[in-house]
């Protein structure tokens, strides 16, 4: 089955773009949404550079602008994405709610110029991160909230722009399943992603050679009353592009194990590892 991955960041090193594509491709993913991550001094991944990887392996790369939104000239950022052909957004550390005012000028924008915009949803990593990732150095200076960032924002937004795709990443997190999934029955141009293993947890204490991972109660009764349609539903692997240690083992298994467990058809499987996405994406 083919697998299109709608979550990867990017560091910038680009000596490592063929291996990670060949590895992915290996295991089966076709191609890949990438975009930036946030640096520790308050920067990221620039837009110039997550271009010249989508140049450097143009058949699997598909670029996304990253913009932390109140903290940059994120207008600029739109035109910019808009001139390099960028197929899309992704919007993270909101100095306000997703759905302020300030932000609407920004959205249009994006639905003008027909992009998919993808958004941050749930609780961000934090100080309990790894060094070096997503800024956690400067989220306190920057008062990070991930409230902020809560699924419910992105009503407003679809409603305001009902032809423009929007995707929340990782299914509104542990605390708002609920809410994430309850509005796919009223948005239609809303999806999320689940980025990565939303659907289960490992049991503790689990004995070596044993697998303790179960689906989780409340993403099993969404999925059984049929509020969770996984044909809204994307794959990604929240994996950084030019790490040397990434790989698509582990998210690809648990990609699997999730669905399967879940009881998917085949229908949704395809649905959740390709088709979706690459409708919204315009890939045949």
């Amino acid at each position: 089955m083919r697998i299109l991955d709608f979550h990867l960041h990017y560091n910038g090193n680009i000596d490592e773009a063929e291996r990670f594509a060949a590895l992915w491709r290996e295991g089966g993913v076709q191609k890949a949404v990438v975009f930036g991550l946030n640096f520790n001094d308050g920067s990221h991944t620039s837009m110039r550079d997550v271009a010249a990887l989508a140049v450097r392996v143009p058949d699997f790369f598909i670029p996304f602008a990253y913009l932390n939104l109140g903290y940059e000239d994120c207008m600029a950022q739109v035109r910019e994405a808009v001139s390099r052909g960028f197929k899309g957004l992704k919007f993270i550390y909101a100095a306000k709610p997703y759905d302020d005012d300030e932000y609407f000028p920004i959205y249009e924008a994006a639905a003008k110029a027909n992009m998919v915009c993808l958004f941050h949803t749930g609780i961000v990593i934090g100080n309990v991160g790894k060094s070096g990732l997503h800024g956690i150095d400067f989220q306190g200076k920057w008062r990070i909230s991930s409230n902020h960032m809560r699924p419910m924002h992105l009503d407003r937004i679809a409603r305001a722009f009902p032809d423009m795709p929007i995707v929340g990443a990782h299914l509104g997190a542990e605390s708002w399943y609920e809410e994430a999934a309850s509005m796919l029955h009223w948005q239609t141009n809303l999806y999320f992603d689940m980025s990565i293993g939303q659907f289960h947890y490992t049991r503790k204490n689990t004995p070596e050679g044993q697998d303790g991972r179960v689906i989780k109660s409340r993403i099993r009764e969404l999925y059984d009353s049929g509020t969770l349609d996984l044909h809204r539903i994307l794959f990604g692997s929240d994996s950084v592009v030019g790490n040397p240690d990434a790989n698509p083992g582990w998210s690809l298994r648990t990609l699997k194990f999730e669905l399967e467990a879940l009881g998917a058809t085949e229908e949704e499987k395809e649905a959740v590892c390709w088709g979706t996405a690459a409708r919204l994406l315009g890939i045949p």
